[in-house]
């Protein structure tokens, strides 16, 4: 990585900030993972594989920048993006299905419920209704806008001009 801030100045400097992040983010996410077991099914396993493919893409892009590596980190910030919205839209579908307790209802000025005594979208949203709050599984995005800014201006097949 030293190397790669060397060669391009302030630029490099930034992207080594921002391949930081990206490990910090890796880290970060893959223990409020390990927090909640998140490991169950099928579609928990899925931010993992994820964590995992982020994970080599840096590496890979760290150790020898080549063109390869810095498409495939491209590739990857984005699978990282819509591994992050199809994450959103599990949590949200758990939240939906999730009963209410009993002892909620009961409550007539309990925040958030309609006269049917449903959870409101912003309950859902949040994860107050349900077990599956959404802005955990937005976590990887962050991660993968980092990997994909961390390639700007690399894999050009000409040097820039000054």
């Amino acid at each position: 990585m030293t190397d790669m801030m060397r060669r391009d100045g302030a630029a490099g400097g930034l992207r080594a900030g921002l391949l930081l992040l990206v490990v910090l983010g890796v880290v970060g996410s893959a223990l409020a993972l390990a927090y909640e077991r998140h490991w169950l099914g099928a579609w928990q396993l899925a931010p993992w594989i994820t964590l995992g493919i982020i994970s080599v893409a840096t590496l890979a892009l760290v150790v020898r920048r080549t063109t390869a590596t810095v498409w495939l980190a491209r590739a990857v910030a984005v699978l990282a993006i819509v591994s992050a919205a199809l994450g959103v839209w599990q949590h949200i579908d758990a939240n939906l299905a999730t009963e209410p307790a009993e002892d909620q209802h009961s409550h007539s000025h309990s925040h958030g419920e309609n006269e049917a005594g449903d959870a409101s979208m912003v309950d859902v949203v949040t994860g107050s209704a349900g077990h599956a709050p959404v802005p955990a599984a937005l976590a990887i995005a962050p991660v993968g806008l980092a990997l994909g800014l961390a390639t700007i201006g690399l894999g050009e097949r000409r040097p820039l001009q000054e």
